[in-house]
């Protein structure tokens, strides 16, 4: 998996991306860059986006492309790759959102090849 700890270690020279992550869909981490606990934070990811998707089930809505939190210090952004990963970053207060959301779709499209 030399290859996705490479596209992880892109994504963190994206101004203002602090740590990123891909896990599997049953939260084990795949690999991890930048400083976390990449196990709890693997799991809340896998949780979270399991939630999310559920919920837009119920509602109506089909293919989910990310979610993004807001937070006074900072945003998180999870996207699915393909049916089995997902990419989790941790962005930093006054983060250009625009060019890390266009970092993580990019990069998204790697992973998919290299997963």
């Amino acid at each position: 998996m030399e290859q996705v700890k490479k596209l992880l270690q892109e994504l963190l020279k994206t101004e203002g991306v602090r740590e990123a992550l891909v896990v599997g869909r049953d939260g084990f981490v795949i690999d991890h860059a930048g400083d976390m606990d990449a196990e709890n934070i693997g799991a809340a990811v896998s949780t979270s986006i399991g939630t999310v998707e559920a919920m837009a089930r119920k509602i109506g809505h089909s293919e989910l492309f990310e979610v993004m939190a807001e937070y006074k210090d900072g945003t998180v952004i999870i996207a699915p790759i393909g049916r089995d990963a997902i990419l989790g970053i941790s962005a930093r207060e006054g983060a250009n959102l625009g060019g890390v959301r266009f970092a993580v779709k990019k990069s998204i499209r790697e992973f998919e090849r290299v997963l």
